[in-house]
């Protein structure tokens, strides 16, 4: 991850600015369930002070999101330029590999562009929600907490496989451009071979998926009863606050099989283009 890090530092000022923009707006997305609860419980008595809230928390999102979009995609075409263009000046490989290994540089990118963003909401959000449902109900708070190892352990169990399929499909990427050139029957046989390895990749994803949403729907199933029968004089607000909270906080952590198989991909392409 060496030429990751490098390529931060290179733009560290142009992608600062970019991921503040993502921060504020994941933080006005997450004070969204809190200032829901409270609009309708205020509501209900004729308070309209928390609604106005939640309406300017829409626009602020908003905002920052219109901001950063406007700025950014200057800053990643330019990145990407510059490490397809300088792997290119390298004689030592074949066309069709320069052609795969500058098309797999988008990993890079969209390392920076995608997952980065994905990763800073999932931090926010794991966090901030966490920080709402212990300060509304400690007893499903620290139910959510434990739903981390179970979580965590199901990713780690279809770990090698995950790894061991974006090799193969890297590897076999490659050949492309040989493929196609060397006639007819090359190109049906790589496509037929691309075939199954895409097929064996979506199946241990989607072992993967059943696995920790199977773990996310037992555990929020866990907390709507453990909130209702543990919390006294709860309000409607309140209600729609934890779960929103809970939900949010369990649909993130669902991002650690994504985490694990974007590490494993662009470790394998900066490998490759190194």
């Amino acid at each position: 991850m060496h030429k990751l890090i490098k390529i931060f530092k290179q733009y560290k000022t142009k992608l600062t600015w970019i991921y503040v923009f993502m921060l504020l707006t994941e933080l006005s997305i997450l004070s969204t369930p809190f200032l829901l609860g409270k609009s309708i419980d205020g509501l209900i008595v004729g308070n309209w002070y928390w609604i106005a809230m939640l309406g300017m928390s829409y626009f602020l999102s908003n905002f920052f999101n219109y901001k950063r979009m406007v700025y950014d995609t200057k800053v990643y075409t330019t990145i990407y330029n510059n490490i397809a263009l300088k792997f290119l000046k390298n004689e030592n490989v074949d066309v069709s590999t320069k052609i795969a290994r500058t098309d797999m540089a988008h990993e890079i990118v969209h390392v920076l562009e995608g997952y980065v963003h994905y990763y800073i909401a999932t931090i926010v959000t794991i966090i901030g929600s966490l920080i709402f449902i212990f300060t509304e109900n400690l007893q499903v708070g620290i139910l959510v907490s434990v739903s981390v190892i179970f979580i965590a352990g199901s990713v780690f169990i279809l770990y090698k496989k995950i790894k061991q399929g974006i090799i193969i499909a890297n590897n076999h990427y490659e050949k492309k451009a040989n493929s196609i050139h060397n006639g007819y029957e090359c190109s049906k046989s790589f496509f037929y071979r691309r075939r199954k390895i895409e097929i064996y990749q979506s199946t241990i994803q989607g072992k993967n998926w059943f696995l920790v949403n199977s773990i996310k729907y037992i555990f929020l199933l866990l907390s709507i009863i453990l909130l209702i029968t543990t919390t006294k004089n709860i309000t409607i607000g309140s209600v729609v606050t934890v779960y929103s909270y809970v939900n949010n906080f369990l649909i993130s952590l669902l991002s650690a099989p994504v985490a694990i198989e974007m590490f494993l991909r662009i470790n394998d392409v900066l490998k490759r283009l190194n």
